[in-house]
């Protein structure tokens, strides 16, 4: 009945269910650092720090420790480290629905799926997405340890669900907000000794209270986070969802993408669905709920789970998009405990025909993780799935234009650029982008004319007047220059590129004066730092001339 006792008894299925699925994910381990890899981990200057891996909490500390015993060079001590947490995460969950339903057919079928659902391959695949494993790990040992005192009254239980309730925390600070729905979830499922001895109310405090101490606790990272998601381009009038479009949408999206993964992506942007259709499947949905809380409260407790564990990232204010697979990485093990319980129902009466119903499915799921896999191996096949699954997403055009740039396909890059323009019209970034591919191709009348566009937009983009200013050096435009350097120090007054950049840009037009004073506020700053040094001492030395 206990978590060794259960991996004891069933160490040869399992042995073989995760020899399989390291088969089956084996390809993952070629990948490039992809998207966002790449700011956390090569790019990173601080990388080998561990106050800065510190501050990254439980994936910050794995990363800088990664880092220092094997470097920056390679990704694929960092895509095993995924792969291993994936294995742990299956072996929690096999522990959980035993735990919980003490039926070993239903674990081995409900893990086997899980194991293989295509949803999984953003968190699994993406180093980036490692988080939600970890979230997912610890929150499955939370409950695993709260079952397990519900069912005993032994208060060891209780000590080791606090410990791990809180390092689901340090593992994934906001998504660890579903382990109070869960732990609510399971004590109105299931009947259990504990259950006699205290009421709904009291358990309802204990979660209460759990879920308010985060809450308080990321509060101001939960304001940054609004604050950076509505601003610029992406402000809206308003930083709440419309409930009306926003539950009726991403409800059936994600049960689809679960049940059918036809269309996976990084960004989900294309809703096609009629709205009267999605409508249908969330009034079906909820009306299973309402029928299987009566009926089955197994059935309940796992269709209601997919949700649950997926609220955090449904909150409706925006502070996450609207769908993400990586999302529904803990809340798919729903679904899968759903369609163990329908083939488990089918092997009571024809153990052959579940049992092809189930190699089926597995065979379906496997293909498609083994070719979405290959999706995320290199920045280039993941934006170009990207782009052909969501045409519609800025982002995604933006992104696949500064891969073209990387690989040196200037026009391509130039198209990426401006189907994200096209697609969003304020999209500052991108035009600063495409104008960086007019600079490279000696078009500097074209990128003076997309700097000023990006800036029409987003007057703040300080980068852009950086390069205008390299053009107005290269065209010995002095008026322009001014201008634009004018411009670039009321917005970043203070910061020492700015500063260094205006002062070496008046240095070669003459204006000596203008070029000292500034040299010699940065030199104060920044005595030891060659370049500094070097535009002060030759400053000085012409000013003495």
């Amino acid at each position: 009945f206990g978590f060794r006792h259960i991996l004891k008894e069933n160490w040869k299925f399992l042995v073989i269910l995760l020899l399989g699925v390291v088969i089956l994910w084996f390809n993952t381990m070629g990948g490039n650092f992809v998207s966002d890899d790449y700011a956390t981990i090569p790019q990173n200057p601080l990388i080998m720090s561990f106050k800065h891996g510190l501050n990254g909490w439980m994936g910050g500390l794995i990363n800088w420790f990664l880092a220092v015993t094997f470097g920056i060079g390679s990704s694929i001590p960092y895509h095993i480290t995924s792969l291993l947490i994936y294995l742990a995460v299956l072996l929690v969950v096999f522990v959980l629905i035993n735990v919980i339903l003490e039926n070993s057919l239903i674990a081995k079928m409900s893990v086997i799926i899980f194991a293989v659902f295509p949803i999984h391959v953003e968190a699994v695949t993406w180093i980036a997405g490692r988080p939600y494993l970890l979230n997912a790990l610890f929150v499955i040992l939370s409950l695993i340890a709260f079952v397990l005192y519900s069912k005993t009254e032994n208060k060891k239980y209780f000590w080791w669900f606090l410990v791990l309730a809180f390092l689901t925390f340090v593992a994934e600070k906001t998504r660890s907000t579903a382990l109070p729905l869960l732990g609510v979830l399971y004590w109105i499922s299931f009947d259990h000794k504990l259950k006699k001895k205290l009421n709904l109310g009291k358990i309802l405090l204990l979660f209460a209270g759990l879920f308010l101490i985060v809450i308080i606790v990321l509060w101001p990272q939960m304001m940054d986070r609004i604050q950076t998601v509505n601003s610029g381009t992406n402000v809206s009038d308003s930083i709440f969802y419309d409930p009306l479009f926003q539950y009726p949408t991403a409800i059936p999206k994600y049960l689809q993408l679960i049940w059918a993964p036809t269309d996976l992506t990084l960004y989900h942007t294309m809703y096609v669905i009629p709205t009267w259709l999605n409508w249908s499947i969330l009034l079906i949905y909820l009306t299973a709920l309402i029928w299987f809380f009566v009926k089955d409260k197994r059935i309940f407790f796992a269709l209601a789970f997919i949700f649950a564990s997926t609220a955090p990232s449904m909150a409706p204010v925006k502070i996450s998009w609207l769908v993400a697979e990586r999302y529904m990485f803990l809340g798919s093990l729903g679904m899968a405990i759903v369609l163990a319980l329908f083939l488990e129902k089918i092997y009571q009466k024809q153990k052959i025909i579940s049992l092809i119903l189930l190699t089926i499915l597995v065979s379906f799921y496997g293909t498609r993780v083994f070719l979405r896999n290959i999706d995320w191996q290199t920045n280039h096949n993941l934006w170009v799935n990207t782009c052909q699954v969501s045409p519609n997403s800025h982002n995604a055009w933006n992104n696949i234009g500064d891969d073209y740039d990387k690989l040196k396909q200037y026009d391509n890059a130039i198209k990426g650029f401006g189907q994200s323009t096209f697609v969003k019209q304020n999209y500052a970034d991108a035009y600063h982008n495409q104008a960086n591919i007019f600079y490279k191709i000696g078009r500097l009348d074209l990128a003076s004319l997309t700097y000023e566009k990006g800036l029409s937009y987003n007057p703040y983009l300080y980068q852009s007047y950086m390069s205008l200013v390299q053009i107005d050096l290269t065209e010995n435009n002095i008026d322009s220059l001014t201008n634009h350097l004018n411009k670039m120090q009321q917005i970043k007054p203070n910061d020492p590129q700015v500063i260094y950049i205006s002062a070496a840009a008046y240095a070669k037009v003459g204006k000596i004066e203008e070029a000292k004073k500034l040299a010699d506020v940065l030199y104060k700053q920044f005595p030891n730092i060659k370049e500094v040094k070097d535009l002060y001492d030759s400053l000085n030395t012409e000013h003495k001339n």
